[in-house]
């Protein structure tokens, strides 16, 4: 069972994706409260941040003691 530490990053890192996915999907329109252009870069954004988050959660459940043993 992870610890709470990891349970949290693994929350971020769905909030991102949710980000990233209302910013790429047409039928998530982001409605037009943003540009085309705009939409992109806040997807990008949000791809890059969960990404991040992704390889601190692999790092960390190597290392964490607890999540270890999960």
């Amino acid at each position: 069972m992870p610890c709470k530490e990891y349970e949290q990053m693994e929350n971020m890192q769905k909030m991102e994706r949710s980000t990233w996915a209302q910013f790429t999907y047409h039928e998530n329109a982001h409605l037009g409260w943003v540009g085309d252009q705009m939409a992109k870069e806040l997807a990008k954004e949000a791809r890059a941040r969960a990404t991040k988050i992704g390889k601190q959660m692999h790092w960390h459940r190597e290392y964490c003691e607890e999540c270890k043993r999960g």
